[in-house]
């Protein structure tokens, strides 16, 4: 399995079991966040996995993650477009950071015998736990 399929195999078991609005609250540093004051969407579009989370508790409403696995030499970037705020990452340029969302990134780059370990620095061990039945398929 591809690593931006494995991304989102990953986050769809998260949604499904019930454990997203930690997840997100983790990963995306919301502090105020509940699961009835978002809506969060996830898209497989060619080398992208897109992520979108629309909440009513930030000052930026309206988010949108890129996770670009293909061959770009595009850099990390920020930017916004009709009040969309789009982080746009390229996972396959990734470094280890101390931000957690580039941690992500960087978790779905390495090679799967080094994933568990790495995710143990940073993930709440419920997500660690479902990232091991992920890889384990």
């Amino acid at each position: 399995m591809n690593k931006r399929d494995m991304l989102y195999r990953f986050i769809k078991r998260i949604e499904r079991s019930k454990l997203l609005t930690l997840f997100i609250q983790n990963i995306f540093d919301y502090d105020n966040l509940y699961d009835y004051n978002y809506i969060f969407r996830i898209n497989k579009e060619g080398d992208n996995l897109v992520i979108d989370i629309y909440d009513n508790v930030s000052v930026n409403r309206f988010n949108r993650y890129i996770f670009n696995y293909g061959n770009n030499v595009i850099n990390n970037d920020n930017s916004c477009d009709n009040n969309v705020f789009i982080t746009y990452i390229n996972v396959n340029n990734m470094k280890d950071s101390n931000n957690k969302l580039y941690k992500l990134a960087y978790l779905f780059k390495l090679e799967d015998d080094n994933i568990i370990t790495y995710a143990n620095t940073f993930l709440d061990q419920k997500i660690v736990t479902i990232l091991k039945t992920i890889i384990k398929k």
